[in-house]
């Protein structure tokens, strides 16, 4: 039976999460048993961390709000003094001051100093107490959340995540480690090299198969020199004799902060996570395609730019090896004009793959839209994410090993 997937975006969301779902709700509930976790007794804690944590989040606006509260009457109790002691002190005209400007300033001063000690600072050190000793509660409960967990914690391992996922999708092979023979396999068959690790270190690297075929999930940090611009400053002191007004020598005392900046080299590190897979498909083509966001932007001023210069480079009789495709929509949006292979090209992304790879940069609800390059060196082929993406969202999605068929 062919189990080709050609649509994974509708894949994912009509069999392989539910499918996931129910096989991981499966797996949790066998190592609890396995465990002999009290399950009811767990629920009953977190019950209680919810109620509790719930709250404390409302002590916690309660609290803020008085505080504005007495922010605020103390910024009007100050306004208020100072206003009286200007009048009286600085203009000594509190006797010709009209009576309604006397009763603003005199009858706050009056009025609210009661509420404020009487009543909103106790308030607030009555609140201040009970958010404390609510938040111990809840330091206590999780501590003896964990402790009734500890036994299926236990039983956790490392590859728990990738067995569910080779479940769901049964084409998936994960290796318990990456070996040399997976690497040996690479270099022989698909004809990799090791120039992947000029200036690179690996940092995290999981390995496995897809229908026979090598793939290896990493990610790597590579060091990049740039330059960086370091400040300092620095107070000096120092003093000087002058003569005053009043004809006699005083010591006068001086600073000044002094500022430096210099710039020097500087290394920077960049982190990646990338999907390599071989295959054989196409065993000649090659090309880079790079993220552009114009999958989001179809008919937009910079869309259409894009498709008038892919038109101007495909009339060029220099760029032999490019031909653009009658879906001009896929070639604007997955930008390849870079290969070297039309024939092969069209072979490997037939229309019905064409339409699945627009809509699987289009979609940010399922998926994550335009984030990856795509770089294809004849039977090496490599997604790669930003860092601003964790690695686990290969992991999380187990359709992305289906891009290459």
């Amino acid at each position: 039976m062919n189990n080709d997937i050609y649509d994974p975006l509708t894949e994912y969301s009509q069999v392989f999460r539910e499918r996931f779902k129910n096989i991981a709700e499966a797996t949790f509930t066998e190592m609890a048993n396995e465990a002999r976790v009290d399950i009811a007794t767990n629920q009953t804690t977190c019950k209680k961390i919810y109620k509790y944590e719930a709250q404390a989040r409302s002590i916690k606006r309660r609290r803020y709000t008085f505080i504005a509260l007495c922010v605020i009457l103390w910024i009007i109790l100050l306004f208020c003094i100072c206003g009286t002691l200007y009048i009286c002190i600085v203009d000594r005209a509190w006797e010709y001051t009209d009576i309604s400007t006397k009763a603003i300033l005199v009858v706050p001063l009056i009025i609210i100093p009661v509420p404020l000690f009487a009543w909103i600072h106790p308030l607030i050190k009555k609140l201040t107490g009970e958010g404390r000793q609510i938040k111990q509660i809840i330091q206590n409960l999780y501590k003896e959340a964990w402790e009734q967990m500890e036994p299926l914690n236990r039983l956790y391992d490392w590859d728990v995540l990738t067995r569910m996922i080779t479940q769901t999708v049964p084409k998936l092979e994960f290796d318990p480690y990456f070996t040399t023979q997976r690497l040996a396999d690479l270099k022989e068959t698909y004809g990799w090299d090791d120039s992947f690790n000029q200036d690179r270190s690996v940092i995290y690297s999981h390995s496995g198969l897809i229908k026979g075929n090598p793939f290896i999930i990493c990610r790597t940090r590579r060091m990049e020199m740039g330059f960086k611009t370091y400040e300092g400053y620095k107070t000096i002191h120092w003093t000087t004799t002058e003569r005053g007004s009043d004809g006699n020598y005083h010591t006068v005392h001086h600073s000044q902060t002094l500022t430096a900046t210099i710039t020097k080299p500087y290394p920077y590190y960049k982190e990646k996570s990338r999907l390599i897979y071989g295959n054989t498909a196409a065993p000649d083509l090659t090309f880079l395609r790079e993220k552009s966001g114009l999958a989001d932007r179809i008919g937009s001023i910079a869309y259409k730019l894009q498709r008038r210069s892919l038109r101007k480079k495909a009339r060029n009789l220099k760029n032999a090896n490019y031909a653009m495709m009658s879906n001009e929509e896929f070639e604007v949006v997955f930008d390849t004009s870079n290969r070297n292979d039309n024939q092969q090209h069209a072979l490997l992304f037939t229309p019905l793959a064409q339409q699945s790879m627009i809509k699987l940069l289009q979609d940010e609800t399922e998926g994550y839209g335009d984030d990856f390059d795509f770089e294809k060196r004849r039977m090496i082929n490599t997604i790669i994410i930003s860092s601003s993406i964790s690695i686990r969202i290969l992991l999380r999605n187990p359709l992305s090993l289906h891009l290459f068929k």
